[in-house]
């Protein structure tokens, strides 16, 4: 993979915000994701969207790899509210992740500190996302990465912690460095070899046209979902 989509679904999140996401998802993957190309889906106001139905979207909208990022509920097909409400999901028929602010964001963004933890908690879990666009799998286990925190794909368990817990323990706890199990998955599928490098992109492109009148999609079970579940 050579460039990276970044989709703003919505209007909440900024441009350089996105920019900065965008920054870090590449340096993680430097030698890998070479560039990434922001670009907006206008999509109404809305509190919650099918996580399922949002990737098809953007799967229409976008071609190559794609990564939308939300401040709406990403919602699932699941018949327990506990585990119908998720901070990510990898669509496996395509290329497209999606990532959900809604959990992740401080209930106000009122200091410099509170916009770092909401940028560094969007950015662990979009690289988890594009990892498992990768192909990259869970780390069921608490996998430590070379840089002393958890592997960008540790899961871990939400059962244990509920959303705030698991949030503060294993989102805040995921570096941006990858462990050595993932490294050499890389390395060996995709010829992946890191490289430390700053990046800087501009640019800002609109969707190419979305569908409309889309209906309620409910959620396969294989789709790979980031939640308590990640």
């Amino acid at each position: 993979m050579s460039m990276l989509n970044i989709v703003r679904v919505g209007n909440y999140i900024t441009y350089g915000s996105l920019k900065e996401i965008g920054n870090k998802v590449v340096n993680s993957f430097r030698g890998l994701i070479e560039d990434f190309k922001l670009a907006h889906y206008d999509a109404p106001a809305m509190e919650s969207i099918d996580a399922y139905l949002l990737t098809m979207i953007l799967q229409e909208a976008f071609s190559g790899h794609t990564l939308g990022i939300t401040d709406a509920d990403l919602k699932t097909s699941d018949a327990d509210e506990f585990y119908n409400s998720i901070i990510g999901g990898k669509n496996p028929q395509s290329d497209v992740a999606v990532v959900s602010t809604k959990k992740l964001s401080p209930s106000k963004i009122e200091s410099q500190k509170d916009y770092d933890l909401y940028i560094s908690r969007t950015t662990k879990v979009s690289l988890h996302e594009v990892g498992h666009n990768l192909g990259l799998t869970d780390h069921a286990s608490y996998r430590i990465a070379p840089d002393g925190a958890l592997c960008p794909m540790s899961k871990g368990e939400f059962n244990k912690f509920g959303y705030l817990g698991y949030i503060r323990a294993i989102i805040d706890g995921r570096g941006l460095t990858f462990c050595d199990e993932c490294n050499n998955f890389l390395r060996r599928v995709h010829g992946f070899h890191h490289r430390m490098a700053n990046v800087l992109k501009d640019g800002l492109n609109p969707s190419p046209g979305h569908p409309n009148d889309h209906e309620g999609s409910a959620l396969p079970a294989s789709f790979i979902r980031d939640s308590g579940l990640h």
